[in-house]
């Protein structure tokens, strides 16, 4: 399959169905049962899905701003795109839990003030004092990711037709602070900046590659020797995993970017396709579910819980109890996801493009 010429703008389905199956794995991460299927090796080392969420986005936004001209007024029509399709839901979910706080510990919650600045202006990433798990734990990827769109506007606007060898320094960069081992190089902003950009560059390869001819028969083989690599990159242990880990992410990005394969096929499934549009929904918003379940069992069922490892598992004394229990929880998160994505997501997208319409 030829992929069509970047100047032709084009949804990257499968890639977007990629994008809601990490983002269901990230749910299991933060899942705790007992004898469940969140305790297999894969969906323990799924908070490394992360870097998948940053390198496909740098990966995206350059095939989608790369033809785009971005001085001043391209830049602020940039931003404003991007603040109405992330702010909205970010500040839905942060009110959400001001109120639990505040049901929780009552005027102590005031405490906290100084914490809820810092998730208001989306900050909690990158500020020493700041903790980025305060509130709405998941959005601290949000905050980085929010300073990468400025961050990658700012190199657009500044280097022009130099994008890539831009992409390229930054990312030589941060490869040099991972070899000589800098003390900041796995705070979430490092993350954030070394996948992006390394997925922003991944996609100047793709552009090189794209009108490769990969049959169906080829195009198969290549994407499950991938996934059988990507299964091994997640679970194994190694030094600076997160780093190696984002360069396997970008060799996936690419080769399932050609879209050749039966997996690719079967992921074009309408299915999949909205738990891509919902990927975003999913991750932010499953962490409110897993916290009231959790606050539920705590309040009428506390014989379900056991502490083990520094966690508190759910525990329903068998293992198809917890499977249920687990599958039922995925359920609600997907159903909650659905209604978010088009009661808060599509409609902050409108808010946007009417701000756009206006300017």
């Amino acid at each position: 399959m030829m992929h069509p010429s970047p100047r032709h703008k084009h949804r990257f389905i499968v890639l977007d169905s990629f994008r809601g199956l990490c983002a269901l794995s990230v749910v299991v991460f933060h899942l705790h049962l007992w004898q469940g299927f969140s305790e297999w090796d894969f969906f323990r080392s799924a908070g490394l899905m992360v870097e998948f969420f940053f390198t496909l986005s740098g990966f995206v936004l350059a095939y989608r701003y790369q033809q785009e001209a971005m001085n001043g007024r391209g830049f602020a029509r940039y931003m404003v795109s991007r603040f109405f399709r992330i702010y909205p839901l970010h500040l839905v979910m942060l009110l959400l839990f001001t109120v639990l706080l505040f049901l929780q510990v009552g005027s102590n919650a005031w405490t906290m003030s100084g914490q809820w600045l810092y998730q208001i202006v989306l900050l909690q990433a990158w500020l020493p004092a700041a903790d980025p798990f305060a509130f709405n734990g998941p959005a601290w990827s949000i905050s980085v990711e929010f300073y990468l769109y400025v961050l990658f506007g700012l190199i657009l606007w500044a280097s022009c037709r130099f994008q890539r060898w831009a992409f390229a320094l930054v990312l030589l960069g941060c490869s040099a602070c991972v070899y000589w081992q800098a003390d900041f190089v796995g705070s979430g902003g490092f993350r954030g900046i070394t996948c992006f950009f390394l997925g922003a560059l991944a996609y100047h390869g793709f552009d090189v590659i794209h009108r490769w001819h990969i049959g169906r028969v080829l195009g198969s083989i290549i994407e499950v020797l991938l996934l059988i690599a990507l299964y091994v990159v997640i679970t194994a242990q190694y030094p600076m995993k997160s780093f190696f880990a984002a360069w396997a992410f970008a060799v996936a990005i690419i080769g399932f970017a050609f879209e050749s394969g039966m997996i690719s096929r079967v992921l074009r499934q309408a299915w999949w396709v909205n738990l891509g549009k919902w990927s975003f929904s999913i991750y932010l918003t499953h962490y409110a579910v897993v916290h009231l379940i959790q606050a539920g069992f705590e309040a009428f069922l506390p014989q379900w819980l056991r502490v083990g490892n520094g966690l508190v598992y759910l525990s329903s004394g068998s293992a198809w109890g917890d499977n249920l229990i687990g599958l039922s929880i995925l359920a609600l998160v997907l159903w909650l996801s659905r209604w978010s994505y088009q009661a808060i997501e599509l409609r902050g997208i409108r808010w946007g493009k009417q701000v756009l319409a206006r300017a």
